[in-house]
């Protein structure tokens, strides 16, 4: 038995149908993308030296100017009571608090630029520190107080290029993903001495500086850069120290992979999160600690060597180290002591962010049904294992209610002699005998992991009827490097067997419709959804976005050289890599494919440029297989803005609607549409 679905003319002639309708049957399910423009974000700014007092910032989309208006409070998790600092017009970011706790930093931007102010902790006496424009991120206070330190872009002195006309590149540094065109640019070292003031750029000379931390005595930083002949070809980056007021600086690190985000700890010791693989991203990594002036790297102690997954962050804290880790498809907090660890949280959501203070520690993080929020975990209580956090401050706490969400539920099944995770998301009152179509999604990567964050077309696509089926192939994390590490060399075989083990298990469960089925996916995911569309007829439809289906011409065009020739093994011309680059190129068996595909690229893409989809989309209408391009001009890697994201998934509606339900006969007559 097939169960009706409410279709998207349906929906878009009265928008009101299908979701009254399934809210009648129930609180889930029944999300539709106009829902989006409502959902807000949270971002913890900063917590206090007690652990008192939080920082947060909350964001509301505006559909009138496509901007999102940000709100800064400051939370008494004591009393449990918010003030509001800033409006969305006083057009402030950036806070730091001061060590004392008695005051805090910020940015203010205006129409004469951005610059660098000062308040009390319940933002009164307001006062400008530094009157002249600034390019800054990243706040921090001297210990005592009189300083403050951040990275700021400098422009190249003698850059001969045309800025927003003409690019004249010596290095391929040029772009990045985020960054845009540096016109030659580079992240320096910064201090303001408050007493004057006076600005001093620190550090110069051909590196970008990524990270920094003041020494205990305020005399020092310790900071993370990047030689510009390796950006783009490596993730090797390295640790130097240098005097407030500048001068030579002394290198710590020799390390050929990443030494990033330093630390520098009340004892004197410095502390930062260290691999040593140059192209892996995800490698295995640990927290280093060593004293600065006793030999650098060779008095090194490690935390966290036991730990058998990609670390994300870490952070200190007077109960010791921790790391935000993955773990199974999430991001748990995970504390490390030398060659052991402990889970403090139970594996049901990603933390992006950690601060710890009295004895708490707070969280920003994400659920499959939680589209952002913050938590707290007591550090203090004698509890072994993982506990649930608390959930502190949730700003969709009513736009949940109102929305209502589908509850994925997982399934574990065994390929090939490896257990293969993931998760369905099943249509609101589904009953048993019911077939529905059913869409399989593929994350990207390939070393990332569905699991324990939110995503839109989970819930959207539900609530027209659609299963959702995703799951964590070989090559994601959480599951161990020996699993991460076999998408080496095979982005296509072992992956794809995968996932259609998983749609096959989901058919033998009785509510997949085997004549209905989907597949998507982003970045990697799209590559190989791609890749399932020449090997396959079995899918009606299929949607692809940011993904680059021919692997020589992105190493070529990708603003990270590192990341292909990891996952291929050297070099497209190299003759062992230039045959794995060419096994794993959906293109190279194109011509096979005869499955409608919707395809998506952000024209500021520059990881997986918008050709990769243009090169797609042209084999395709060539090969008169249905198709259409999707191109946002103000997109990079994904599509982010709320407003670009409403228009796509009502696109990714009606391509659904148009192939996966169309009757038989209209699919044997479609043409070329």
């Amino acid at each position: 038995m097939r169960i009706h679905i409410p279709s998207r003319s349906s929906y878009l002639r009265f928008s009101w149908l299908p979701v009254v309708i399934l809210l009648a049957a129930g609180p889930a399910g029944a999300m539709a993308p106009q829902d989006i423009l409502t959902m807000q974000r949270i971002t913890p700014s900063g917590l206090d030296p007690e652990g008192r007092y939080l920082l947060y910032q909350t964001e509301v989309y505006d559909n009138e100017t496509g901007q999102w208006r940000r709100t800064l409070l400051r939370r008494d998790l004591q009393k449990e009571k918010d003030l509001v600092i800033f409006t969305p017009e006083d057009r402030a970011h950036g806070v730091a608090w001061r060590p004392d706790g008695k005051a805090i930093a910020y940015l203010r931007s205006g129409q004469k630029g951005t610059k660098v102010w000062q308040m009390d902790f319940d933002g009164g006496n307001r006062l400008c520190l530094w009157d002249e424009p600034v390019d800054a991120s990243g706040l921090q206070w001297s210990p005592d107080g009189t300083a403050l330190a951040w990275i700021g872009n400098a422009a190249a002195e003698n850059y001969e290029g045309l800025p927003g006309q003409i690019v004249v590149a010596n290095g391929i540094d040029y772009r990045h993903l985020g960054a845009g065109y540096r016109e030659g640019s580079l992240g320096r070292l910064l201090v303001l001495e408050l007493d004057g003031p006076s600005l001093i750029q620190v550090f110069a000379g051909e590196w970008d500086v990524r990270s920094i931390s003041w020494s205990p005595d305020s005399g020092r930083l310790v900071y993370e850069a990047k030689a510009r002949v390796d950006m783009g070809w490596n993730l090797n980056s390295d640790l130097f120290i240098v005097e407030r007021s500048g001068g030579e600086p002394v290198r710590l690190t020799t390390n050929p992979g990443a030494d990033r985000n330093p630390t520098w700890l009340p004892d004197g010791r410095i502390a930062w999160l260290r691999a040593t693989d140059p192209i892996w991203e995800t490698a295995p990594a640990a927290i280093a600690v060593t004293a600065p002036d006793d030999g650098g790297e060779g008095s090194l102690q490690l935390h966290g060597t036991d730990f058998d997954n990609w670390i994300y962050k870490y952070t200190w804290s007077d109960s010791g180290f921790f790391v935000l880790g993955a773990n199974r498809g999430y991001l748990d907090l995970v504390r490390v002591d030398g060659d052991s660890h402990e889970f403090i949280t139970d594996g049901v959501h990603d933390f992006w962010n950690v601060q710890i203070a009295g004895g708490k520690a707070i969280l920003s993080g994400a659920g499959q049904t939680l589209p952002g929020a913050v938590f707290q975990v007591d550090l203090t209580e004698k509890i072994k294992g993982p506990r649930p956090p608390r959930l502190l401050i949730d700003p969709n706490l009513k736009w949940r209610h109102r929305v209502g969400l589908t509850e994925p539920e997982s399934f574990s099944i065994k390929v090939d002699g490896r257990n293969i995770e993931g998760w369905v998301f099943l249509p609101f009152g589904l009953e048993p005998g019911s077939r529905v179509p059913t869409v399989l999604s593929i994350h990207g990567g390939p070393e990332w992991m569905y699991g324990g964050y939110f995503l839109p077309e989970f819930h959207i696509l539900p609530s027209f009827g659609y299963a959702v089926v995703i799951a964590n192939p070989t090559g994601s994390t959480g599951y161990g490097f020996d699993f991460q590490r076999g998408i080496q060399g095979d982005w296509v075989d072992r992956p794809s067997t995968e996932v259609l083990a998983c749609l096959d298990w989901a058919v033998a469960q009785g509510w997949a419709d085997p004549d209905r089925l989907a597949v998507m996916g982003g970045s990697y995911g799209g590559l190989l959804a791609a890749e399932l569309t020449t090997s396959t007829n079995r899918f009606r439809a299929a949607a692809v976005d940011r993904m680059y289906p021919e692997t020589i011409t992105f190493w070529g065009t990708t603003d990270e050289k590192w990341f292909p020739e990891w996952e291929f093994k050297g070099k497209p011309w190299q003759p062992e890599a230039r045959e794995i680059y060419l096994r794993n190129s959906p293109f190279e068996r194109v011509e096979k494919v005869r499955t409608p595909t919707l395809i998506s690229q952000g024209l500021l893409d520059y990881r997986c440029l918008a050709a990769g989809g243009e090169i797609w989309f042209s084999a395709l209408k060539s090969l008169g297989v249905p198709s259409r391009l999707l191109r946002f001009a103000d997109e990079g890697h994904g599509i982010h803005d709320p407003g670009n994201q409403v228009f796509y998934y009502e696109q990714l509606l009606a391509w659904f609607e148009q192939h996966v339900l169309a009757d038989e006969e209209m699919m044997d007559d479609r043409g070329d549409q």
